[in-house]
């Protein structure tokens, strides 16, 4: 585990590297982030319970936490892509088929990024991502997010993720961009 402070303003905030989390706590901060789409399918079916506890039990599990002031406010979450991996299964759009071939130590899949609004302008999300992307050892990483989440979708562009196609990850959700970037992170930015 490591862990690195930031100052901002009055508040001290701090990410923490870790392979071990509360699954509990993490599914408090993620349905107080998504409090008004918890009717969503997205974030309802399956449970981000289950959906972080996956995550969590994959191997090669790392994730970055947020605090500020002491109280979890966000993490990044993510594991290393088999080579067996679903995760490119129905992706629209694809004209190069070596993107989805996937093999040790290719792909690092984040599975869930989230922080609480209130804490969204001290950039700990961005700062959550560099600091669990740039110690990573994959030659990329991948992640989606819905195609109405404009805010994420903009950030991401900033730190060049580039859009590889579309897909619906689980049965009624709405439909997500997958995006892909070579690491490390901090890397021309």
């Amino acid at each position: 585990m490591t862990s690195t402070p930031l100052a901002h303003g009055d508040l001290l905030d701090e990410v923490v590297i870790t392979t071990e989390v509360d699954v509990d706590a993490l599914t408090e901060v993620y349905h107080r982030v998504h409090a008004d789409d918890l009717h969503l399918l997205d974030h309802s079916t399956p449970p981000a319970s289950d959906r972080i506890r996956w995550t969590v039990e994959a191997d090669g599990f790392e994730g970055s936490l947020g605090y500020v002031a002491g109280e979890l406010v966000g993490a990044v979450l993510g594991c290393p892509l088999p080579p067996e991996t679903l995760w490119w299964r129905d992706l629209t759009s694809v004209t190069d088929t070596a993107l989805t071939t996937e093999w040790p130590n290719r792909t690092f899949a984040v599975c869930e990024a989230f922080v609480l609004p209130e804490f969204r302008r001290h950039r700990l999300g961005v700062r959550m991502m560099t600091d669990l992307l740039d110690r990573r050892g994959e030659e990329r990483v991948t992640l989606a997010v819905t195609e109405t989440n404009t805010r994420v979708w903009h950030a991401l562009q900033r730190l060049r993720f580039q859009h590889v196609g579309d897909l619906v990850p689980f049965p009624g959700w709405r439909s997500h961009r997958m995006l892909v970037r070579s690491l490390p992170l901090s890397a021309s930015r």
